[in-house]
């Protein structure tokens, strides 16, 4: 953890048996836990895991941290990223892991299946580099591993992730806007109904300012650096879902991810993008139970 980092309390809500494995779900970038759709929990609820779902630091009921970070210098880290040079940041991604180490001490875990997607695939990899026995079984899905070669998707898609210049004017822009990064990054004719998206809006506007949370959040992720050298030492079970046409980060990026873990799975969804679409929720619940489940007698909480 940084030294000028503090571990934050995460806001967390648990669905399912406590005495069954434990799974726990990291969100990405700027998206409070309200996004992980209610089927895909249900899956694995069904599927005879207990989950865990926690807030990032900077989303939903979390807290939020300190620093402003505009808009201007995000694209300026993105652009020093993309060269190979040291970006600063409020927090980096080692913080985020470290907040869900805490919060597993809390809930008296001592080990947990971790699984993220997008910047909480990006976590997951950091819990699993740092404290390997706290990590029974990892799961990355749409997700990177901090190569600049790799990572990037189309610039549209880029574009659409970046923290807003301005707030939306309410409820009904702040939907229509939040419809529109679906279209630019989700899988092409997957639905989303007002009722989701508004849970998730609603979740996001508990904090006070979430394009500034965002910022940060887009930060870490740049300062954190490239993982490919340590995922080579890792000898945690890992499974990687990445949509095939994932737009923001290409399929490559969960192949390199797959590559570099020792006796890692790639599991490719064909016309999937950069989300969890209602088509293939099923599917994929049942192979992340099942590798959870496969990933050695040891998979418990202590």
């Amino acid at each position: 953890m940084s030294e000028q980092n503090q571990i934050v309390d995460l806001a967390y809500k648990t669905y399912g048996d406590p005495h069954l494995p434990p799974i726990i779900l990291l969100m990405g970038l700027g998206t409070p836990a309200a996004a992980w759709p209610r089927q895909f929990i249900a899956d694995l609820v069904q599927g005879g895991l207990y989950v865990i779902v926690p807030d990032n630091r900077d989303s939903g009921a979390s807290p939020a941290a300190e620093g402003d970070v505009s808009r201007r210098q995000v694209v300026c880290a993105i652009a020093r990223y993309l060269i190979g040079c040291r970006v600063k940041a409020p927090y980096r991604l080692e913080d985020m892991a470290a907040d869900v180490f805490a919060l597993m001490d809390r809930l008296g875990l001592e080990k947990a299946a971790v699984a993220g997607i997008s910047m909480g695939g990006m976590i997951a990899q950091c819990m699993a580099i740092e404290a390997p026995q706290r990590v029974s079984s990892l799961v990355c899905m749409s997700t990177a591993c901090g190569n600049p070669r790799t990572g990037l998707g189309k610039l549209k898609a880029v574009a659409a992730v970046l923290p807003a210049s301005k707030p939306p004017a309410g409820a009904a822009e702040a939907r229509e806007a939040l419809r529109k990064l679906f279209d630019v990054i989700g899988t092409k004719g997957n639905t989303y109904p007002d009722d989701y998206l508004d849970a998730v809006l609603r979740a996001a506007a508990q904090q006070k300012d979430p394009e500034k949370a965002t910022a940060r959040q887009l930060m870490a992720i740049l300062a954190s650096g490239n993982r490919v050298k340590a995922l080579r030492q890792l000898f945690v079970p890992a499974l990687v879902v990445h949509g095939l046409a994932d737009p923001l980060l290409p399929k490559a990026a969960g192949m390199e991810i797959a590559k570099n873990i020792r006796g890692a799975r790639f599991l490719g969804i064909e016309g999937m993008g950069h989300d969890l679409p209602l088509a293939h929720i099923d599917e994929i619940a049942r192979a992340v139970a099942a590798h959870c489940y496969g990933a050695g007698p040891d998979f418990s909480a202590k």
